[in-house]
């Protein structure tokens, strides 16, 4: 991660939830996420 506060979203990853999909920053919103949420790559 470059800054670990946020503000580059160059630890960003697509997640799914409810209202549909998400990108959330690793840093700040992780860096533990549910494995079901996070999008598979295709």
């Amino acid at each position: 991660m470059a800054c670990a506060v946020g503000g580059c979203a160059g630890c960003v990853v697509e997640t799914v939830t409810t209202q549909g999909p998400a990108m959330k920053r690793v840093c700040v919103d992780g860096p533990v996420f549910d494995a079901l949420q996070v999008a598979s790559l295709k």
